[in-house]
């Protein structure tokens, strides 16, 4: 089969401590926060989904539509999915659960096929298909760059960002080292710093949306009550 020239990796390991469910498989406006994220990205052929515990995507992905694919190629414990047209999905577990989201970026790329991958938090529920595709295409046109990462809310956000595929063999040594030591999980910012990075700003993509609504997580309840207004008066 040949490489796709991206995919779409969705980091959704995390615990969800302050919302006390998984983020991606909140209900938004009647769509839950992950089939909101695959709607808006479904224009990429190759998508990875990193999760600490593969059975509740299985069940919510097969509420959608997706049925079980070929047997996995992918890491172990990987589930292939096909979603209602055609399109592949690997659903990849953490290998080191509760390593924070570096682990996620790690398996996620490693597993992924195209050479640049856009990498998105799975708590996303307004990200747009035309800032994904400005990410990537601004990161496919700059070879001195290793990722192309928004600049909002006061802060780069590495979770709604594009990377070429190498630069997981940093993150999966970066994570290696943390699982041999015991030492505290490595931080997407600190991960950042060792790459060459461009940076996209909101006036850059004010046409494309508002930057600070596309790369706004549900990680709290007051974001849950504010996605649940916004999608109301768009949906």
């Amino acid at each position: 089969m040949s490489r796709p020239d991206r995919s779409l990796v969705i980091v959704a390991g995390g615990r969800s401590r302050r919302l006390g469910r998984d983020k991606p498989l909140v209900e938004i406006g009647g769509r839950t926060v992950l089939s909101r994220i695959l709607g808006a990205t479904a224009q990429f052929e190759d998508t990875v989904l990193a999760v600490r515990e593969v059975p509740p995507f299985r069940r919510a992905l097969a509420a959608d539509g997706w049925e079980p694919g070929a047997e996995s190629a992918g890491p172990p414990g990987s589930t292939a999915f096909l979603g209602p047209e055609g399109r592949a999905l690997l659903v990849v577990p953490d290998p080191v659960p509760d390593l924070g989201p570096l682990a996620g970026l790690a398996s996620g790329l490693g597993a992924a096929r195209g050479a640049i991958c856009v990498v998105l938090a799975g708590d996303l529920p307004f990200v747009t298909p035309d800032l994904v595709d400005r990410l990537s295409g601004e990161l496919a046109s700059d070879a001195e760059s290793d990722a192309v990462v928004p600049h909002a809310r006061g802060q780069a956000q590495p979770l709604c960002a594009a990377y070429r595929r190498e630069v997981g063999r940093l993150a999966a040594r970066l994570v290696a080292g943390t699982a041999a030591s015991g030492g505290p999980s490595p931080s997407m910012m600190g991960f950042l710093e060792r790459l060459r990075v461009r940076t996209v700003t909101a006036e850059q993509v004010k046409r494309l949306g508002d930057l600070e609504t596309m790369v706004r997580g549900v990680d709290s309840r007051a974001d849950l009550e504010w996605a649940e207004r916004s999608a109301a008066g768009a949906d």
